[in-house]
């Protein structure tokens, strides 16, 4: 028999969504940072490929 992986566990967006209510929660903007620097770049697969759509908001994010 084999179980569902989803049973137990909660989705992805489940977890992202939860995760910016909590920063929100918190007083954070975890969209935006108190500094002007440099222009930021997108974050880096380990192949030099650059990270799309929600995984580079999530990658920004848990960086904190």
């Amino acid at each position: 028999m084999t179980k569902s992986r989803r049973t137990a566990s909660t989705s992805p967006a489940e977890r992202i969504t939860a995760a910016i209510i909590e920063k929100l929660e918190q007083g954070t903007k975890p969209w935006v940072k108190p500094w002007r620097g440099v222009p930021v770049s997108r974050p880096l697969r380990s192949c030099g490929t650059p990270y799309r759509g929600m995984n580079t908001f999530w990658l920004w994010m848990v960086a904190d």
